[in-house]
């Protein structure tokens, strides 16, 4: 009985949780709905005259409305629930109390917030890009694999940076929203030297670079190689730092 004990645990019981209590929530279904804004201007676009070529709409979609703030706010709303909710209820005290190094908590929550965020950003984008290609759409798979890649680096670095910023201050998702709304969406926009500050540049870069698809481009993307070292860093950092925070923070 004992030995079926141990092995009917879950081998990520941290990441077990998380899910559960992100699956239950709110959030999820906030979620839900960013991820579904493909679709909708995906179906406008559909009903609508087409004044445009489909994969310039397909371009135009992930560049102007996926990366700059559909991406951003769903992984911060879900980041920011995953131990913000957790310090709220002052249940995260029980977690560090157990012998296991605060890195594993950290990588275990951005493990759930990673899966729940990529799953519904790829369901969103798959049927967004085929609804707005239509028959076209098997000409143009890469455009759909460059997209889900960069959504996956995306959900990496935007998830690393929003569990840290959770752990530093009371009202990170205000100080997210902000930080999504002023610096990526019109900061890096309009101001150049930013955007090489913006976790989105770096993500649109990865993007254009695989696509590798006329009409597919941006101003100065960043080497394909580059922009994916760069948001592994960045994640890494975060990571790091979001650990140390964790092991120095009071939580009694």
């Amino acid at each position: 009985m004992a030995t079926m004990t141990r092995t009917s645990r879950p081998h990520l019981p941290i990441t077990a949780l998380t899910l559960r209590q992100l699956t239950s929530g709110k959030a999820v279904r906030i979620v839900a709905l960013f991820a579904a804004v493909p679709i909708i201007f995906a179906l406008i676009y559909l009903i609508g005259s087409e004044t445009t070529s489909r994969v310039n709409f397909v371009h135009e979609l992930f560049m102007n409305g996926i990366a700059p703030t559909v991406l951003p706010l769903a992984i911060l709303i879900l980041a920011t629930n995953a131990l913000g909710n957790e310090i709220e209820d002052r249940t995260l005290v029980y977690l560090v109390m157990k012998p296991q190094p605060r890195l594993r908590i950290i990588l275990e929550k951005m493990l759930a917030v990673g899966t729940v965020a990529t799953l519904l950003l790829w369901i969103g984008t798959i049927v967004g890009y085929i609804i707005g290609l239509r028959s076209e759409s098997g000409d143009h798979i890469q455009i759909l694999i460059a997209m889900l890649v960069a959504i996956w680096f995306a959900v990496l670095a935007y998830g690393s940076l929003f569990l840290l910023l959770s752990l530093l201050i009371s009202r990170a998702l205000l100080a997210g929203i902000l930080y999504t709304l002023l610096w990526e969406t019109t900061f890096s926009r309009f101001i150049p030297g930013v955007r090489l500050l913006s976790v989105r540049h770096f993500v649109e870069s990865i993007y254009v670079r695989l696509a590798d698809t006329a009409g597919v481009t941006m101003n100065d993307p960043n080497r394909l190689v580059s922009a994916i070292v760069t948001l592994i860093i960045v994640a890494a950092l975060a990571i790091a730092a979001a650990t140390w925070r964790l092991r120095t923070m009071n939580l009694e």
